[in-house]
């Protein structure tokens, strides 16, 4: 199965979590993921892929509340 997230370097020091899918920086709770620093970008990007995977392992469809 494709990774939806991606770990993006923005080239000044910065991280974003990026949606393959999109293009777009992912948004968590409404937040676009960028200009993070690596590790936490790192992390979010893990707990982001691994809660689309479950998603749509089960069939659910997309929900506004993660991305």
């Amino acid at each position: 199965m494709t990774q939806r997230y991606e770990l993006h370097d923005d080239s000044n020091g910065l991280w974003s979590v990026i949606d393959r899918f999109t293009g777009w920086p992912a948004r968590w709770q409404g937040i676009p993921q960028a200009g993070l620093d690596y590790f936490d970008a790192d992390d979010r990007t893990d707990l982001l892929n691994l809660l689309d995977e479950r998603r749509r392992a089960k069939g659910k469809p997309e929900s506004g509340g993660l991305t």
